[in-house]
């Protein structure tokens, strides 16, 4: 092989690894310049990047020319909300080409209360959880009430500052507990016959 082929495609090589580096470089680059000027992911911001199969929730700490910085969030039953303490870089482009669920200031979240039958006051307990919503700080949407089995389920639905959603739930089920005075837990789930008195 002549040393000229070699020069040739070593040169060749060479520039199609750097285009595939600078092509990744720019798509990022540009990603930073759509999201800076569509604005909608900006610092403090909580988001849900969908990227099949990965979905990664956080909130915005920066947005910088090739990455977007976010400090996770728990996205499921066993951490919502909650911050984990990792530090996610997440580029650009993964941005501008995946899904993208936008969180507002604030959204609405849901907690779910039991009583068993009969039930001697049901406006008292449509009011304890109204009250518990209210004490934590948070504005009732609605409070439903629906029959389960031999259990009442109290729904309350209210609207919670995205920042500020971390454990809201506990703290509203906790003080409705107390108000129905810890009687509010469901049966064991156990056969019919088995269940116990109430």
């Amino acid at each position: 092989m002549s040393p000229l082929v070699l020069v040739s495609a070593s040169a060749l090589l060479s520039t199609l690894g750097l285009s595939v580096i600078f092509r990744t470089f720019l798509e990022n680059l540009v990603a930073s310049l759509v999201l800076h000027c569509v604005g909608a992911v900006r610092p403090g911001r909580r988001i849900k990047i969908l990227a099949n199969p990965l979905i990664i929730k956080g909130d915005v700490v920066s947005v910088g020319p090739l990455r977007t910085v976010l400090q996770e969030v728990g996205d499921g039953e066993h951490l919502p909300s909650v911050r984990t303490g990792r530090t996610l870089k997440v580029p650009n482009s993964m941005l501008i080409n995946s899904p993208l669920m936008l969180y507002g200031d604030v959204i609405t979240d849901e907690v779910i209360g039991y009583a068993r039958l009969p039930v001697a006051d049901v406006d008292q307990l449509l009011d304890d959880m109204r009250a518990s919503i209210e004490e934590a700080g948070h504005r009732v949407v609605e409070i439903g009430l629906f029959q389960r089995d031999e259990m009442l389920q109290v729904h309350g639905i209210f609207e919670v500052q995205t920042s500020a959603i971390a454990d809201e739930r506990s703290k509203v089920l906790k003080s409705f507990l107390k108000r129905r005075g810890g009687a509010a837990r469901p049966p064991v789930d156990l056969p019919v016959g088995n269940r116990p008195a109430a």
